[in-house]
């Protein structure tokens, strides 16, 4: 009897783009015709929500399938502790060459010594560049590899907590969202570009082999630098300014940034999603010259979102706005996923590897907390989740946590924060109606749900079961 026919696995993982980057997610001015053809090639998941509203504990979370309150891990600058299981670590004994090229973000970056090998985390191949330009690191040495004048035009600032740490500063460029500017280098130069090389390269040496590998793209997240190429596409006049609600208060560094500026800002970060884009059709038609592309899954998926100036805010964080927690997913295996296939249900970021491991024919390990999403994209249920959860706490004592239902999302926090939305009433979430009388049973109700998923959520037993 043959043995069970595994597919490679390829996850191409972006850096903070919010749902709406992409054409094929509602954005008529993007300009995004890889992702769009991979979505029509698949399927793509209308409202998919990360855990955690910023990197590291996003990534850890999604990678383990653990939610941040059993990971024990709910903010940046905490490494994940050795022994968490990893969704490429169950795959491993399964044959597969496992491999993550770009970001990853498991250790903090400022705090580390770049020329030294990053920590492994079970990967057989590890080429590792959390920043761009910023570090001596793998992505540096590939540029002055190539083309050492380049070098010089590549570097960027040094992240403001890394200064502290004695690292070299090439460079005084901004680094903050309301801050765009031109790669000054060449387009084949840039960080994106680096990814994709390696990804390449990769599939090339182990196209023999049963991979998985994750495309670790640090773009769109700031600073906002895409080649002018990019900035082409994009014209001013047609940008859309940020989001403001009537109680929504600019944060003060944002207050005098003008109109025109904001458009700037905008059609720089789509600049960015086009050159990630690019990159990607550049990986997708190398899995079909080598013949990989009917036998891979691909999934294409980001960390969290970008407030863009929508509220008056830039980057991320709380209280978890739909801009900020709800991100592209789309997955494509032919043959196996229907093409033109649109999922609504509410899924979670944790439910990404227990998909996988199906599709692969792996059982989910018990430290998993995510549900396979296969039942929903092969149409052999419509249930899935009511109700998803994104919860951010610090070693200081504070949390604040979000649930989000299809209509309501309610968000409280260790300060005595709330936060009530009626998506159906208020898609933008403007409005907040914790005092509003009419909304008191629906607030009873949500408080109720989010206790219910922080115990289903935040359940960490490190301990032999009990013998009764």
């Amino acid at each position: 009897m043959e043995g069970l026919n595994r597919p490679n696995v390829l996850m191409i993982y972006t850096d903070q783009q919010r749902f709406d980057s992409l054409r094929c997610y509602g954005n008529k001015i993007a300009r995004t015709p890889h992702l769009d053809k991979l979505a029509r090639e698949g399927v793509l998941f209308e409202h998919h929500y990360v855990q955690n509203p910023v990197c590291m504990p996003s990534r850890m979370s999604m990678l383990t399938s653990q939610y941040p309150g059993q990971l024990g891990i709910g903010s940046n600058g905490i490494p994940l502790p050795e022994g968490e299981l990893l969704l490429h670590q169950v795959l491993k004994p399964y044959g597969y060459h496992t491999a993550n090229i770009g970001k990853l973000h498991f250790t903090p970056h400022v705090s580390r010594q770049h020329r030294d090998p990053y920590p492994g985390y079970g990967f057989d191949t590890l080429i590792n560049s959390d920043e761009p330009g910023c570090y001596d690191d793998a992505y540096t040495k590939w540029v002055e590899g190539q083309d050492r004048a380049m070098l010089a035009k590549i570097r960027t600032s040094l992240p403001p907590a890394a200064v502290n740490y004695h690292h070299p500063a090439y460079s005084n460029v901004p680094r903050e969202t309301h801050q765009p500017y031109l790669f000054e280098g060449d387009e084949n130069f840039t960080h994106s570009a680096f990814v994709t090389a390696e990804v390449c390269q990769f599939l090339e040496q182990h196209q023999g082999e049963r991979f998985f590998a994750v495309a670790g793209f640090y773009a769109p997240h700031p600073p906002l630098n895409p080649p002018q190429k990019f900035v082409d596409l994009y014209d001013l006049e047609q940008i859309p300014l940020p989001k403001m609600g009537l109680h929504d208060q600019p944060l003060p560094f944002l207050q005098d940034v003008a109109p025109a500026d904001w458009k700037k800002v905008i059609a720089y970060y789509l600049a960015l999603v086009s050159h990630v884009d690019q990159c990607v059709g550049k990986i997708l038609n190398k899995l079909e010259q080598l013949g990989l592309a009917e036998h891979t899954l691909i999934i294409f998926t980001s960390d969290h979102g970008e407030y863009l100036g929508d509220h008056g805010r830039i980057q991320k964080g709380w209280p978890g706005h739909d801009v900020i927690i709800r991100v592209p997913l789309i997955m494509r295996y032919p043959g196996r996923i229907s093409s033109r296939k649109v999922v609504s249900n509410l899924v979670e970021a944790v439910d990404i590897a227990p998909t996988i491991l199906d599709y692969c024919g792996i059982q989910q390990p018990g430290s998993f907390q995510g549900m396979s999403l296969r039942g929903l994209i092969e149409e052999r249920t419509t249930e899935h989740k009511d109700v998803i959860i994104t919860d951010m706490f610090n070693p200081t004592g504070y949390r604040g946590t979000t649930i989000r239902t299809t209509r309501y999302k309610y968000y409280s926090d260790t300060e005595g924060n709330q936060i009530l939305y009626d998506l159906k009433q208020d898609p933008d979430e403007f409005y907040n109606l914790v005092n509003d009388q009419q909304y008191q049973d629906i607030l009873s109700e949500m408080r109720w749900r989010m206790i219910i998923k922080l115990q289903e959520s935040g359940y960490r037993n490190r301990n032999k079961a009990a013998e009764y």
